[in-house]
């Protein structure tokens, strides 16, 4: 890492408090707003169709959350002006307007989802904007975790009183629209200067590389489908009044998540994957509770319990990572994104599955996940819990173990020798794999013409085999995982 990012990181717990907490408080509005119309639509879309509805419902509202993510993702890399970015802002939050007044009006169960659908893609995307700033700002902080969970704890409370007061179309499209803009206001604080000024000295000195995103994401999926067995059980009991009352796992899940984000602070956050871990078989016993009607309010508040875990590892551990790649305006909400497509599909087939293959099976089901989802960050909880208290105390953000090998750095030394590159074109080619600079900035860099530097470009991407400069970089990360992880 760069000696500009080390400082950052050691400066951060104190430096950042302020940024921090008006992310915190971004991120608070936009979790409530996206509760709330996730709520409203999963209320009134069984009163204007049917109960069968509400799977399918469920499972579209994920998707496009997580197509508002993935929109996300391709703005910041194909609209680069700050003017083509306001403009897409400006349509963003015109959607999420209208689509807020129509799903409270219309009394067509197809332009409800519609509507829904439309108001969902545009959380999403201001949601993707959220989680980078978020990541950016708690990067190396000692208090990421409790400032994640009490953002999520308060933002899953103020849905419930909201709720409970009587949620009439007047105060839902003012809650929608006051949070709005709230968070507009909040986009224009020292927190996004901030975040912006490490955006760069970021990027510059990427130490994550594919294998161990690779690994929280297959953590997502175990843990999704897990969540989901149980959750799309419980959704279809209370959508058909098998369930009288989801507040008391609403209140639970609100007070656990200010408790899992400290937790998740211990030891410098080198012990969440083992916390995460053993939570998950919450799941078994509360899926096995949830067939019995006696027994269905206990399902719900492990339900409840569980939730807080799972919702924060998704957000933290890839938010805390984010930074440290070459991508983290991608990294730091892939957990959320992923969580939301594979819930999708399990909003489709959970319940089926339930009711046809039995809760033993189920049960069988997700202690198989749970045990699958251990084997996979078996690695990341055995570093926790035996070397996570070391000189640097934080390994790839503190949810995955650095190689014991060299660092990127001392690597990219290696991979030049590799390529027989001379003393110029080795040069060119730190500054290329290092920085983001483009080739006239590289070009005065080593005090050298534009014509010069591109002759240099070229000889380099011949003798490693690619044509472009991303080509170079994958080229060097799969070297990178291959060699030294």
């Amino acid at each position: 890492m760069s000696e500009t990012s080390k400082s950052h990181r050691a400066d951060c717990p104190h430096a950042a408090s302020w940024p921090l907490l008006i992310e915190t408080t971004a991120f608070t509005l936009y979790f409530f707003t996206w509760k709330l119309c996730m709520a409203v639509t999963l209320a009134r879309a069984p009163r204007l169709a049917e109960v069968g509805v509400l799977g399918s419902a469920y499972a579209l509202l994920l998707a496009f959350t997580g197509l508002g993510y993935v929109l996300f993702w391709v703005a910041h890399s194909y609209l680069p002006s700050p003017k083509e970015r306001k403009s897409l802002a400006a349509v963003v939050l015109a959607f999420c307007f209208g689509g807020s007044i129509v799903m409270m009006t219309t009394q067509r169960i197809e332009i409800l989802l519609a509507a829904s659908c439309v108001t969902i893609l545009a959380l999403g995307c201001i949601g993707g904007g959220i989680h980078y700033g978020f990541s950016l700002v708690s990067y190396g902080s000692e208090f990421s975790g409790r400032a994640l969970g009490i953002g999520m704890g308060v933002s899953s409370l103020l849905q419930y009183v909201v709720e409970a007061m009587g949620l009439t179309p007047v105060v839902f499209v003012i809650c929608v629209v006051l949070s709005l803009f709230a968070i507009m206001w909040l986009a224009t604080r020292p927190a996004k200067r901030w975040g912006r000024e490490q955006d760069s000295a970021a990027k510059q000195a990427p130490v994550v590389g594919r294998r161990p995103i690779t690994i929280l994401v297959v953590a997502a999926v175990a843990m999704t489908l897990d969540y989901g067995l149980l959750d799309s059980v419980l959704v279809w009991k209370y959508a058909s009044g098998e369930i009288v009352t989801a507040g008391l796992s609403k209140i639970v899940n609100a007070l656990s998540l200010p408790l899992v984000g400290v937790l998740f602070d211990l030891k410098k956050g080198n012990l969440r994957s083992l916390i995460t871990v053993c939570a998950m078989f919450l799941i078994a016993v509360a899926t096995s509770a949830a067939e019995e009607d006696e027994w269905v309010g206990a399902a719900t508040v492990m339900a409840g319990v569980y939730g807080a875990f799972y919702v924060m590892y998704l957000s933290a551990s890839f938010m805390r990572i984010a930074p440290d790649t070459s991508r983290p305006e991608v990294i730091a909400s892939v957990g959320r994104a992923v969580s939301c497509f594979v819930g999708a599909i399990g909003a489709l087939t959970a319940r089926p599955f339930f009711e046809s293959c039995g809760v033993v099976a189920t049960v069988g089901v997700s202690c198989l996940l749970s045990i699958g989802c251990l084997l996979v960050l078996l690695r990341d909880i055995a570093w926790g819990v035996t070397k996570g208290l070391g000189e640097d105390g934080v390994a790839f953000g503190g949810d995955l173990p650095r190689p014991s090998g060299p660092s990127r750095e001392e690597a990219l030394d290696t991979y030049i020798e590799k390529l027989a590159l001379t003393a110029r074109e080795a040069e060119v080619c730190g500054l290329l794999l290092s920085t983001d600079l483009g080739v006239q900035e590289i070009a005065d860099e080593i005090f050298i013409s534009r014509r010069v530097a591109q002759r240099h470009i070229a000889a380099i991407y011949e003798k490693a085999g690619v044509t472009t400069r991303l080509g170079l970089y994958r080229d060097f990360d799969a070297w990178f995982d291959e060699g030294v992880n």
